[in-house]
């Protein structure tokens, strides 16, 4: 996806974006301490937040971006918030976000956005307390099996091809290393290309040789 068309003299104003980030799969990439989910939610913060400044910068260098963070994870037990849910939420609150950037490029909002509430569904569908869509995304198959994810995947998916829809000249950036993501980005990228929008797949592996991923694919290096 060639971007010289949009690389004009005149600024277009800051570019809306919203990351779309898998998180288990970042805090891999991020090297973070199983033992510490305080250190890892910093540090995974700071790892995400570098690998989509350089993403944007690298794809348009003269545009601004105001970037939102939508991130997904097995968030909660049931109903009860996970030891990395609430380590994430207190994170926040002590992250300097418009400071975040190294280039005066990008700018990260601080109203951090979390998949277990989806960007489209029904109100009626949302929980009283606690307010979400999707409670039970860290759950046990069966008996004393280990706790895996549920709905994460499906649950970017589905806000991802609601914001290709909605969005009128924003950009997506997905941060994920499973091919899962791809059917939703190259729909996205059908979506918004028409209306000068773009999606990005960013991930430390490259290409696939069954997939054409040429323009889409951002290569992170660890």
């Amino acid at each position: 996806m060639g971007l010289d068309s949009r690389e004009t003299k005149t600024d277009p104003g800051p570019i809306p974006v919203a990351a779309f980030v898998d998180w288990s799969s970042q805090m891999r990439n991020a090297g973070v301490p199983r033992d510490d989910p305080h250190e890892g939610a910093k540090r995974t913060l700071t790892w995400i937040s570098r690998v989509i400044e350089k993403a944007l910068i690298q794809q348009a260098p003269t545009f601004r971006f105001n970037v939102v963070f939508r991130i997904y994870h097995g968030w909660y037990k049931g109903w009860e918030p996970t030891e990395n849910y609430r380590a994430m939420t207190r994170t926040v609150l002590n992250v300097d976000f418009p400071a975040s950037g190294r280039t005066m490029k990008v700018a990260f909002s601080s109203e951090v956005q979390y998949g277990h509430a989806l960007l489209a569904a029904l109100p009626e569908r949302r929980h009283v307390s606690p307010p979400i869509h999707l409670p039970n995304t860290w759950r046990r198959q069966s008996g004393d099996s280990p706790r895996v994810e549920k709905m994460v995947d499906t649950a970017l998916a589905a806000d991802l091809l609601e914001w290709a829809r909605e969005s009128r000249n924003g950009w997506a950036i997905v941060l994920s290393e499973d091919d899962d993501v791809v059917p939703p980005i190259l729909t996205a990228e059908a979506w918004m290309k028409p209306r000068g929008g773009c999606v990005f797949l960013a991930r430390t592996r490259g290409g696939d040789q069954y997939l054409k991923l040429g323009g889409l694919l951002v290569e992170v290096q660890r």
